[in-house]
């Protein structure tokens, strides 16, 4: 009987994690679309704004331009990472990332230990 309730616990739990992932990769596809948006609303169709010459001050489009092609490239990676089974672990430390850090900033690399340096 207990072989039972083991098998049936990890079931429960596998079901949970799948369940949770998938939110996760609806939550990270929703941002990647949002962040492509922007980064075509701000580059007119996803040229690139020019960078000005020089070093004079760098216009505020062209930071907000190079955030959201940030943005991009870092969900890209998270889904990525999602898809080859390593998405929720930190990359430095190798521990899980808490869940409630990957709802908030699903494309993080790192636990919370390791990018305020604790670890």
């Amino acid at each position: 009987m207990g072989d039972i309730r083991s098998a049936s616990r990890l079931l429960g739990e596998y079901q949970r994690h799948t369940a949770q992932l998938e939110e996760l990769r609806a939550l990270l596809h929703e941002r990647l679309t949002a962040a492509r948006e922007e980064w075509s609303a701000l580059t007119e169709g996803g040229r690139g704004p020019e960078r000005p010459a020089g070093d004079g001050p760098v216009p505020l489009a062209w930071g907000r331009a190079e955030r959201a092609r940030t943005a991009v490239a870092e969900i890209e990676a998270a889904i990525e990472r999602l898809d080859f089974g390593v998405y929720g672990t930190c990359g430095r430390c190798g521990t899980f990332i808490a869940l409630e850090r990957l709802r908030s900033v699903p494309h993080t690399r790192r636990c919370a230990a390791c990018d305020d340096g604790r670890k």
